[in-house]
């Protein structure tokens, strides 16, 4: 679509140019030339667009990304009257960059694009050791750090764009990656949590915070500190002694808020840590906050609540209630699941997102994002959480009275894509109706484990795995079929319920036709189904290794390599085995003679859902050490 905006503007043009990333905008000079014709305004508040369907357009808006979700209006072609307002100052996306996936620049404009199509105006740029400290060369060493040019671009195009990039640090726990290397040893503590107290550890943090100055805009800054859950009990306590872990923690957010003064930063903190020490946690509804903890808490920081489990209003309006006993801003952080494995969670958490906005908007919280971690390895693609961020957005504008037909309509307004088969990317892990628990991975599990000492092999449902994944395959072509844009998406997962329409049952297989003495079917399996299986896996690598590549940098591939190319080594180890045992040159499989255990200590019922959830590789692939 070509547009002629009137009267010209300046600001919008590099904005306009960045959304040609995502979605056939072009900006042209003259009315003649143009698709349509948009008169543009500011106003003080909110925004309007009023299009013909036609030629003609107008889009009044109060700020810049306001004008970019107002030109999503206009792609679809139809006629359109648009009034409305943001109910959140800030609503955006938190993207994580620390585990393992370094999206590339490419990637994050593009998804930047994505969220000024939506109307989002802030991004979180969750970096732990992923950026440039000149003077510390181990800090992010192999991890596809970015370099200060790098984020310099993310925050222009942003800033073009209308949309707050907040750089979103740690400066307490979870720098395991950091604490790794002998060069940070004085710094720690224990486990991943740096050593409270010690000027060392501030000058690093200053040296974090002076970085995150230099490269953003913005005047606000993530500071993390959560789950620091054994501060004060390593290297601190044998300096130190036993010291209330509560004036230790807030000690040290005391010396990190006045480095954050020093370079004009407002920063907000994951406020976890403070519901742990009082006692309770996010979970317990009966959670009581001392007054001399509330007190100890200093004012200049905003208290970000997290909460990626539940979809219970009545819940979230609890935990708000007992975040706002504090003397502090709240934010608000949910979820966008892509952490669960290979696939993402989409449905519940679109339910969990308008549980969650409605108690915001209810408690009148004024920043929230989305977030999309990436645990075990960030193994599933970044673009599957385009649905939830929709959502956000359509919340954020119009208020928690969205319908599924409203959000699908603004969904392939900014995307170009069908919601539904969007949603069809979890289906790979809803091998049965109705499944008692959110996060059951069996695609992540039955990928990986190993064919002769299946440590999930009592999760295996022989009768329909097969033909399940078998359908599920087509059904995922078929959508791919339909969304050329993010077919990507589709081909990755279709491969993989390839691989699974095979592999899901060899073990249970071989293992079967070995306490049987059926020679014959375990001479088969091992020379007809296991390659079938090889060759699958290998086409599965290839579409892995095309997506990861087309979004990110190519540090943190060498660990799907490792856990894929190792499976492969297994498959033929399992062919030298039996092969071995076939021939009489062993007289048995003890692998195969071990009896089979549920993983998760279930109780033996026939009528309970086989799946069950592990998202850490080296626990599914071997009970041996890695």
């Amino acid at each position: 679509m070509k547009l002629c905006i009137t009267p010209q503007n300046p600001d919008l043009v590099e904005g306009l140019s960045l959304l040609g990333r995502v979605c056939d905008v072009a900006l042209v000079s003259s009315a003649d030339e143009a698709d349509v014709v948009v008169t543009t305004a500011m106003q003080d508040k909110g925004l309007t667009v009023l299009y013909d369907g036609a030629k003609d357009a107008s889009i009044t808006y109060s700020s810049r990304v306001e004008f970019f979700r107002g030109v999503s209006y206009l792609l679809s072609g139809k006629a359109v009257q648009v009034n409305e307002q943001a109910h959140f100052d800030s609503n955006g996306f938190m993207l994580d960059c620390s585990r393992n996936a370094a999206p590339k620049l490419d990637t994050i404009l593009e998804t930047l694009a994505n969220m000024a199509l939506m109307g989002l105006n802030m991004m979180q740029l969750y970096t732990e050791d992923m950026y440039m400290l000149e003077d510390r060369p181990y800090f992010g060493y192999m991890r596809g750090r970015y370099t200060d040019e790098e984020l310099k671009a993310v925050d222009d195009a942003a800033f073009a764009l209308g949309i707050e990039v907040v750089p979103c640090i740690q400066t307490l726990a979870h720098l395991a990656t950091v604490l790794r290397w002998g060069a940070f040893s004085d710094l720690i503590d224990c486990n991943d949590i740096m050593m409270a107290g010690e000027d060392s550890t501030y000058a690093f943090v200053t040296e974090m915070i002076a970085k995150m100055r230099k490269c953003f805009r913005s005047r606000r800054i993530n500071i993390g500190m959560d789950e620091a859950h054994m501060i004060g009990l390593g290297n601190y306590m044998k300096k130190h002694g036993v010291r209330p872990r509560v004036d230790i923690m807030c000690e040290h957010i005391a010396r990190v808020l006045d480095i954050c003064k020093e370079y004009d930063f407002t920063p907000m903190m994951w406020s976890d840590m403070f519901f742990h020490l009082a006692g309770g946690s996010y979970n317990d509804a009966d959670t009581k906050i001392d007054e001399a903890i509330i007190d100890k808490v200093p004012e200049g920081v905003s208290l970000v609540y997290w909460e990626y489990y539940c979809a219970d209003k009545g819940r979230y309006d609890t935990v708000l209630k007992q975040h706002k006993q504090f003397k502090n801003p709240i934010a608000f952080a949910g979820c966008a699941w892509k952490w669960n494995g290979l696939l993402p969670e989409l449905k519940f958490s679109l339910s969990a997102s308008r549980a969650a906005l409605t108690q915001c908007l209810a408690n009148e919280i004024g920043t929230v994002f989305a977030t999309a971690w990436g645990d075990d390895g960030a193994e599933c693609p970044l673009n599957v959480v385009l649905p939830v961020l929709q959502l956000y957005a359509e919340i954020g504008y119009r208020g928690d009275d969205v319908t599924d037909e409203e959000l699908a309509a603004r969904f392939a307004d900014c995307t170009g894509a069908d919601l539904e088969d969007f949603l069809l990317l979890d289906k790979p892990n809803r091998t049965t109706e109705n499944q008692p628990a959110i996060g059951l991975n069996p695609t992540k599990y039955l990928l990986y484990q190993d064919v002769m000492q299946g440590l999930f092999d009592a999760h295996v449902d022989k009768a329909t795995f097969p033909a399940f994944f078998a359908a599920t395959r087509d059904e995922l072509r078929a959508a791919g079929e339909r969304n050329p844009k993010y077919q990507y998406l589709f081909e990755y997962e279709a491969s993989l319920c390839d691989l699974l329409s095979v592999k899901s049952v060899i073990g249970v297989d071989l293992r079967a036709a070995y306490l049987a003495g059926d020679r014959d079917e375990l001479r088969r399996l091992t020379d007809e189904a296991i390659p079938v299986v090889e060759e699958k896996l290998q086409a599965f690598v290839d579409l892995y290794y095309d997506g990861w590549m087309r979004e990110n940098k190519a540090f943190g591939f060498d660990t799907v390599d490792l856990r894929l190319g190792g499976l492969k080594n297994r498959l033929a180890t399992a062919k030298k085995r039996i092969g071995a045992y076939l021939d009489g040159r062993v007289e048995a499989l003890e692998e195969f003679d071990e009896v089979r255990l549920s993983f998760d200590n279930r109780a033996d019922d026939p009528n309970a859902d086989p799946n069950t959830f592990c998202n850490t590789w080296t626990r599914i692939a071997t009970a041996s050490l890695i």
